[in-house]
């Protein structure tokens, strides 16, 4: 049985956030065998875009982490710390559940792109 722990950053605790900075929690979802689980949501404190130790930190025990767009730096952060950041611009806005239902389904379209949109890079 294949176990994943992914997380989706979000704003407002109904849809995946459009920057993972912005995000004023995670819902981290269980996910085996295709089939989602156990549900927990992590919420962020006030801290400021940039601190990436902070998302390492919220992050810990899950393998990916679902965002409208990241930083380099956050992105290099996570995946150092073996979370993969999977970027999806078209995914912001959109609710969590179906989200989590296109990654599941392998629907979810991911970029590479990083680009931070708290200082414009």
């Amino acid at each position: 049985m294949e176990s994943t722990r992914i997380a989706i950053a979000t704003a407002d605790g109904v849809s995946v956030c459009d920057h993972l900075a912005r995000s004023a929690a995670f819902v981290v979802v269980e996910v085996n065998s295709g089939v989602p689980g156990a549900r927990a949501t992590r919420a962020r404190g006030t801290e400021a875009c940039g601190n990436h130790a902070t998302f390492v930190e919220m992050l810990a025990g899950c393998d990916a982490v679902i965002c409208g767009g990241i930083g380099q730096g956050a992105a290099v952060s996570l995946a150092a710390h073996g979370i993969r950041p999977l970027v999806s611009p078209a995914a912001a806005g959109t609710p969590i559940d179906d989200a989590l239902q296109a990654w599941i389904a392998g629907r979810l379209a991911t970029s590479d792109e990083r680009v931070c949109l708290c200082h414009g890079d």
